[in-house]
């Protein structure tokens, strides 16, 4: 009998002792199991906004540059200006620009220094922009000259660089950047998808670019030229916001 008691005592405190560790095992069962669903969750609202940062980005923020190659067509007869024709998509009813953003547009000609270019003196640079079915939406003309130099100037220059232009490195040319219009914005119902380039004199040409640059203010500035401040801060906004809703639902549905 006294050894059935000692027996039934000793299963008494076994289990006494046995009970918190059991309680403490679940417990640190559990809190590894909040800790991974809570990193789990980080890692989730990261990348998703991150995604839809990068989303927003695409959609909201316009390509910076548009660049093509004009193709001067010299007429026959002096009394004729000197055009090309430059279109800008591949097909008549594709939308290239944004509706919402401004616009400038520029031409960039790289002319020779020849005498014959500097007799011409003052020519003028007509830009019509044009729509796919050829109307003119938008037009401007800005003047345009070769830089002056003297006598002197032109002969030290070609005194300096004449091993370059010996060995045909460089080449006696200026590159003239003519500024044509500013803050222009495309239309919804009349899209831009080409543009007619005039000269009124017939200037020597070695090449020449036409260039639409967007005008970036506002939002999209910070996000184009402070890409990595502006997504960080966007980034972690949109996590922060996305934590307190998971926070939130966490509390309401933990208790189920």
């Amino acid at each position: 009998m006294a050894r059935f008691r000692e027996k039934l005592s000793l299963s008494a405190i076994l289990n006494r002792i046995s009970l918190p560790s059991t309680l403490s095992a679940r417990t640190g069962l559990s809190l590894a199991v909040r800790g991974l669903l809570i990193a789990a969750a980080i890692v989730i609202v990261i990348l998703s906004s991150t995604t839809l940062y990068a989303i927003f980005y695409k959609l909201y923020v316009p390509q910076l540059l548009h660049q093509a190659p004009v193709y001067l067509q010299y007429p026959a007869s002096s009394a004729e200006n000197t055009t090309a024709v430059v279109n800008f998509v591949p097909a008549s009813d594709y939308k290239f620009l944004s509706t919402s953003q401004a616009y400038s547009v520029s031409v960039d000609l790289d002319v020779p220094t020849s005498e014959a270019n500097r007799q011409l003196g003052n020519f003028m640079v007509v830009l019509e922009l044009q729509n796919r079915y050829g109307k003119v939406v938008h037009q401007s003309a800005r003047p345009s000259i070769l830089p002056y130099q003297s006598r002197a100037v032109q002969m030290l220059q070609t005194f300096v660089r004449a091993i370059p232009l010996a060995l045909g490195v460089s080449r006696e040319s200026t590159l003239l950047h003519v500024p044509l219009i500013d803050d222009v914005y495309d239309r919804h119902f009349s899209p831009i998808t080409s543009a007619r380039i005039v000269l009124t004199k017939p200037i020597q040409v070695y090449q020449a670019h036409i260039t639409i640059r967007a005008q970036f203010s506002g939002l999209r500035y910070w996000m184009y030229y402070w890409k990595i401040p502006t997504a960080l801060a966007f980034i972690v906004a949109g996590a922060s916001w996305q934590l307190l809703l998971t926070a939130v639902a966490w509390s309401v549905l933990e208790p189920y």
